[in-house]
């Protein structure tokens, strides 16, 4: 019996566009997408730079690592461009929104000079800050993603000038151990600064973002949840809904060992405040370029 040739061609484009269709909106991680697979470039328009703030490229990776159970499982996530600050806030910068806004400037140790990052900073002053600049804190999706450089590897992506060098950036080392000899510290390491250093001051990674390795912990926007990856958004994940403590992630001037892997999660309330726990801001790429089309600059803009 023949078909007409009509039914034959409705059969056909239909089914073209079924599988077009389910393809689409399948969940990254059931697509047949490798880590170091990036989606179609979408930041040749964007500026590098803004503001002081780097372009994080999107692209996916695989977060998480085997080390720790709160690191499991590790999943493929897509993140979609944004900017980072270069630095970490400053004791300057801060003291400058304080001014401002009539924030309480939080008590720095005698230790921590203006170009220093600012620390002894709640969840809810660096949140106070973010708002005041514009921006907002980093998911620490994007936070693992920036540190990582777009990799999948479990290893801190830092630019150094030999390839033989080993950088910890300002970790617990020598210089601390001089300070405090309870201290368990970077074996053979000494970055000069038993305390904070100036932002900057060592080597950036690969997105040209400095101190993600080291000099201060960083708030990052979400709840913690020890068992958040088992059922982790695939794209651009922004944590739970509520929760107990906020997540915090980075190195620190006084942490060496384990602690030093762009994977490593950790946590505190949000009202907590350390010597060794600073922030810095992000902002959606989209909102990154509003902020050069409306000039001048608002004051809380770095």
């Amino acid at each position: 019996m023949r078909l007409n040739i009509s039914v034959i061609l409705f059969v056909i484009a239909t089914s073209i566009l079924f599988y077009s269709c389910n393809n689409k909106i399948l969940p990254l991680k059931e697509q047949n997408l490798q880590p170091s697979e990036q989606r179609p470039n979408q930041t040749q328009e964007l500026p590098q730079e803004i503001e002081g703030m780097r372009l994080i490229p999107g692209g996916l990776f695989t977060m998480g690592s085997r080390y720790k159970a709160d690191e499991q499982p590790m999943h493929t996530v897509y993140i979609k461009p944004f900017y980072l600050d270069k630095f970490e806030v400053t004791v300057d910068e801060f003291r400058k929104f304080c001014v401002e806004t009539g924030h309480k400037m939080p008590v720095q140790p005698y230790w921590n000079k203006d170009d220093h990052p600012v620390v002894n900073v709640s969840w809810y002053d660096a949140m106070a800050y973010a708002k005041w600049a514009g921006k907002r804190l980093p998911t620490e999706a994007e936070w693992e993603y920036a540190a990582k450089g777009g990799k999948s590897a479990a290893q801190y992506a830092l630019i150094t000038s030999h390839a033989y060098v080993k950088s910890h950036g300002n970790v617990a080392d020598y210089s601390l151990l001089n300070k405090d000899a309870r201290r368990i510290v970077e074996s053979g390491y000494d970055d000069g600064f038993p305390f904070t250093s100036p932002v900057g001051y060592f080597p950036p990674n690969i997105f040209g973002i400095y101190d993600m390795e080291g000099n201060v912990l960083e708030w990052c926007s979400d709840w913690y949840d020890a068992h958040y990856y088992a059922h982790s958004e695939a794209q651009n994940p922004k944590g739970p809904t509520k929760g107990a403590y906020k997540v915090i992630r980075g190195g620190s001037w006084n942490r060496s060992g384990q602690y030093l892997r762009p994977t490593y999660r950790t946590w505190y309330p949000p009202q907590c405040t350390f010597e060794f726990l600073g922030f810095r801001c992000a902002i959606d790429a989209s909102k990154g370029l509003d902020r050069l089309k409306h000039q001048p600059l608002l004051s809380g803009n770095k």
